[in-house]
């Protein structure tokens, strides 16, 4: 899709997409910007990303989908997502897409996404496309409950673990990436929107069968606990809203934060 990506590499910065939101209007589409580290990263939910300093790939994509009605946005997520699967992939890994865009590998996450979208008039006016995978990490000091790296998945180590590894090349692993990411969005630009949904319907984490999640929308009622219950996917709408069915076959859409994945 580019002959050559931009590509902006620092050793320390406060977050690669607010670099990216400073330079949105001036920046070529496919800009990007990498980071050794970051002091003021950020995941989903106002969360710290936890990441050892050139340990990781943490990098933002500039993306400008004027094509893309706002209503549509979802479908970004989607393609980056499924960009990250296929990576893995081919690097050996089975993955899959925790709603709405978390990256796992088994029970653990390798990979989070924040997508901060502008909008002008009806459409996409720019996506700015926040990437944190956990390359050669291998021990997280945070208390986030299941991370999980590229060199531990390939080499089936649990965090923490120690061993002579050899690392990968972090600037490699980011051409790779790069380069399914922009395959996938050249896709979705040529119009081919039911084939990146239909993909990331397959690729979804636990779309198989009956599982547990914690219903969270009563919150907004002033409820303190959300409420547990078993269900199964039907697939996120055209909004990116989570459709699921529980056993007696009632049906019920979540927006993000309203419901949570028990594991």
């Amino acid at each position: 899709m580019y002959k050559k990506l931009d590509i902006k590499w620092y050793t320390t910065i406060d977050s690669t997409n607010m670099q990216a939101q400073r330079e949105m209007h001036s920046a070529e589409e496919g800009s990007v910007w990498v980071a050794d580290f970051q002091t003021s990263g950020r995941g989903q939910r106002g969360n710290v990303w936890e990441s050892a300093k050139s340990r990781n790939l943490m990098f933002t994509i500039l993306f400008k989908p004027d094509f893309l009605l706002a209503q549509d946005q979802f479908l970004i997520s989607q393609t980056v997502a499924l960009a990250i699967v296929n990576y893995l992939k081919n690097r050996g890994l089975v993955a899959k897409i925790k709603w709405p865009n978390d990256i796992y590998c088994g029970d653990r996450k390798i990979c989070g996404i924040l997508i901060e979208n502008a909008i002008s008039g009806a459409n996409l006016s720019a996506s700015i496309v926040g990437i944190g995978i956990n390359v050669n990490q291998t021990r997280f000091d945070s208390d986030a409950p299941n991370p999980t790296s590229l060199l531990l998945e390939s080499n089936s180590l649990l965090p923490g673990d120690y061993a002579d590894l050899e690392e990968f090349d972090r600037k490699e692993e980011l051409q790779a990436l790069l380069e399914e990411i922009t395959r996938l969005y050249a896709l979705l630009c040529e119009g081919e929107e039911e084939y990146i949904r239909g993909a990331y319907l397959n690729a979804m984490y636990r779309k198989e069968g009956y599982h547990k999640f914690m219903d969270l929308s009563g919150r907004a009622e002033g409820m303190s606990e959300g409420k547990c219950f078993e269900a199964r996917i039907i697939g996120p709408d055209r909004y990116g809203c989570l459709l699921l069915e529980r056993r007696d076959g009632t049906r019920s859409n979540y927006a993000f934060q309203e419901v949570r994945y028990i594991i």
